[in-house]
């Protein structure tokens, strides 16, 4: 870790320049300015010298500005750019951050804006000692399709999981139908893409400041704004993601789905636990059956599969045993549809176990956490 945070200032207006220092020059004893110049190639000479941390980059053309911050980040990983511009675009805000800005501010830059900003960048640096190490167990929820309930068991679960004494990680990789951050109603600074974008620098401290600490307990990382964002990911960023996850959370709780190949597959390779949440129809049982007998084909251990039937009807017309025949696998846990309370919970924003624990349905997610605490407490490492 070092011992102050050294920074570059490349700026083509003087009076900005000014104004930077002037608001950084109260932290001096933490931040060094190691040049403030208005050349961008000056300045890459000054950050190639100095191994500077953080680089106040100004962007008057976007095309360049991505350029320029590809070329930073692709010969110093380790270096953290600000933007600054007047241009209030949202496009260009996002092809920047998607770029690897980690923040970008409007111009004029005023003093707050600045400050919360280093203060964030700065938590990469200067936050607590190295982290722990933990051996979490990361839980797969997962369906190949939309429409069987994934994101609720997955949000409820992690709520469930989570207390003052275990850090539980709730991760968005249903990298095209995700929607955690609309149960959830957060609308966080950063999504997975800013990890990903990012894997290069990735370490403990750095995931720690992108995710974002739900009301009901979990660190949440969301899914990609923009599809193209969650095209980009490939298997080896979510396999180094969760590997990073597991050492700083006691339980990564991710909800997944698609098909049995890339990104999927890597999760489900990771996971201690898949829990296939399925609900007991003719067409899901047929989708189900075959995406079983695919996972253990493909070395998904069937004793790390467990079947969840969400929305469940002890009077419907196909039984749990029906279920289990067809399948070859037990149930494990099932979920009454508890329909209105559902949605009532995600509308709120709050996980339904946590809004109405008196629920049937909060009762049986307390009941799915204490069956997995148990399972994955006695499995095997």
């Amino acid at each position: 870790m070092p011992q102050h945070i050294s920074m570059v200032i490349i700026d083509s207006d003087k009076p900005t320049r000014d104004v930077i220092e002037s608001i950084v020059q109260p932290f001096a004893d933490t931040i060094k300015i190691e040049g403030s110049i208005n050349d961008f190639g000056e300045g890459l000479k000054i950050i190639q010298k100095t191994s500077a941390n953080i680089v106040i980059l100004e962007v008057s053309d976007l095309n360049r500005g991505v350029e320029e911050i590809q070329y930073l980040l692709a010969n110093h990983p380790n270096l953290s750019v600000i933007v600054s511009s007047y241009e209030k675009s949202t496009d260009w805000i996002l092809k920047l951050m998607r770029a690897g800005a980690v923040e970008y501010l409007l111009r004029p830059i005023s003093q707050d804006e600045l400050i919360q900003a280093m203060t964030k960048v700065g938590r990469f640096w200067f936050t607590k000692p190295p982290l722990k190490t933990k051996a979490g167990k990361i839980v797969a929820v997962y369906y190949p399709t939309g429409g069987a309930g994934v994101t609720t068991v997955a949000v409820n679960l992690a709520a469930g999981l989570a207390s003052d004494s275990i850090k539980v990680a709730l991760v968005d990789l249903n990298l095209l139908t995700g929607d955690i951050s609309t149960f959830l109603d957060v609308n966080p600074s950063y999504t997975l893409s800013s990890v990903t974008n990012n894997i290069a620098r990735l370490d403990a401290n750095f995931l720690m400041g992108v995710m974002t600490r739900h009301s009901s307990g979990p660190y949440v990382l969301t899914e990609p704004t923009e599809v193209d964002e969650a095209i980009d990911i490939t298997p080896e960023q979510v396999n180094r993601l969760l590997q990073f996850l597991k050492g700083i959370f006691d339980y990564v709780v991710v909800d997944c789905g698609g098909q049995l190949a890339g990104c999927t597959m890597a999760i489900l390779e990771n996971a201690n636990q898949t829990l296939f949440t399925m609900v007991l129809s003719l067409p899901t049982i047929k989708t189900a059956k075959r995406y079983l007998t695919a996972m253990e084909r493909k070395g998904i251990r069937k004793d790390r599969l467990r079947l969840v039937v969400n929305r469940y009807l002890p009077k419907a017309d196909i039984q749990i045993k029906d279920a289990e025949r067809v399948l070859g696998h037990k149930v494990y846990a099932t979920v009454p549809n508890d329909y209105e309370d559902i949605i009532s919970s995600i509308n709120k924003g709050i996980p339904l176990i946590k809004l109405m624990p008196r629920s049937s349905a909060s009762k049986a997610f307390e009941g799915l956490v204490s069956l997995l605490k148990k399972d994955l407490g006695e499995q095997i490492k």
